[in-house]
């Protein structure tokens, strides 16, 4: 006498009834296939190894063959690789496998929690078999993917479907619903709390962007102002004049011999004195501020004795001008410091334009004549008889 084995049969097209040959084979089949985990089961870790395609595909086709002997334990390793065995859960959830697979492949893909696997269970909403179609349900609940949210209010409302152990997936459906339901709301809380945070942070970082750019253009403001007192100007180092002529060179040598002599060679320099004040300022007074102590000379060239000395500050006037522009003819104006001077009969003087604020408008052009100074031939030295 054979034992005869009965494959599993779809429930969509047997009723569901435990008082029925067929209704005992799907309560048999509940009791084997039925390992939904409870709202407080842990995600599978991600595995030590990689498994192979090998083991994969043997765990694939273990699910829906109630004769491997893989079937009981399938599910539970599959989790045990986590993230690894997704893709081929993936596509064991497609429609043309057996619903046995899918249904348990569902379950897998829900205890792992993986969002990869949300599209392809979305699609199991619409299998044919009810079992599936519950199955689907729990894993979109456990993954929490809020994609899902429509078509499980489609599902709540429409679905009349049961499970071959009796639970109508609506039902589930609805529990699904409120459990994403739960988890939106601290999940909207969160976005909340994180845009606040971030907004917070920008606003400071706004603020601080601000303070130092007000920074920088205060400081580009005061760059180049004078500011007497406070302002420390580079101070210039007039050059000193080398001999030019022969004469000149041998006065060291003479100056030894007879000190007389070096005081005969200096040149003797007539002023030239330039124009009344009154008839350069009578078209209008142009002035100016000293910006480095300096000294006032008779001519526009360094190689005289000065004849008065200004300080930082003063005012001038500006009278006229070398035609390289580079002396001015000044006198003081009426803010200058006690020891200002320029002792000169008309109290006018030259003084070199790096030393003052350079005056706005035209001023007359002078050149003074610097007369030349003649060498003076040198004096032998005479002889003296000897005792």
């Amino acid at each position: 006498m054979t034992t005869e084995r009965h494959e599993p049969v779809d429930p969509t097209s047997t009723p569901a009834s435990g008082a029925t040959p067929a209704g005992q084979v799907f309560d048999s089949l509940e009791r084997a296939t039925r390992r939904l985990p409870g709202s407080g089961t842990r995600r599978a870790r991600p595995p030590r190894f990689v498994p192979s395609r090998e083991q994969v595909a043997a765990l694939i086709d273990a699910l829906g063959d109630s004769a491997h002997p893989l079937h009981a334990s399938a599910v539970d390793e599959l989790v045990a690789l986590g993230p690894g065995a997704v893709p081929a859960l993936c596509a064991a959830l497609d429609p043309a496998r057996p619903w046995l697979t899918i249904y348990r492949a569902a379950e897998a893909a829900g205890r792992i929690g993986d969002g990869r696997a949300a599209g392809p269970l979305i699609q199991a909403l619409h299998h044919p078999n009810s079992n599936v179609r519950w199955s689907a349900v729990r894993a979109l609940a456990q993954i929490g993917d809020v994609r899902a949210l429509l078509e499980l209010r489609r599902v709540a409302q429409n679905d009349q479907g049961r499970t071959s152990w009796g639970e109508p997936v609506a039902g589930a459906a609805q529990s699904a619903l409120a459990e994403l339901g739960r988890r939106s709301v601290w999940g909207q809380s969160l976005e909340l709390i994180k845009t606040a945070v971030t907004c917070v942070l920008m606003i400071l970082a706004l603020i601080l962007a601000f303070s130092v750019v007000s920074r920088f253009r205060a400081e580009l403001d005061r760059f180049g102002q004078v500011i007497p007192g406070q302002t420390q100007l580079p101070q210039f180092v007039l050059p000193t004049l080398e001999p030019t002529t022969a004469a000149e060179r041998q006065l060291p040598a003479q100056s030894a011999l007879d000190p007389t002599a070096a005081l005969a060679q200096q040149p003797v320099i007539a002023p030239v004195l330039a124009p009344t004040t009154a008839a350069i300022t009578a078209s209008g007074t142009l002035t100016g501020t000293v910006r480095q102590d300096a000294n006032v000379r008779p001519l526009p060239s360094t190689g005289n004795q000065p004849i008065g000395r200004v300080n930082v500050g003063d005012e001038l006037v500006f009278l006229a001008r070398t035609s390289n522009n580079q002396w001015y003819l000044v006198r003081l104006g009426e803010q200058r410091a006690s020891g200002s001077a320029i002792n000169s009969p008309d109290g006018t003087g030259w003084i070199n334009q790096t030393l003052v604020s350079a005056p706005v408008g035209e001023l007359a052009t002078q050149d003074p004549v610097i007369p030349e100074v003649a060498p003076t031939p040198a004096v032998a030295p005479t002889p003296t008889a000897s005792p």
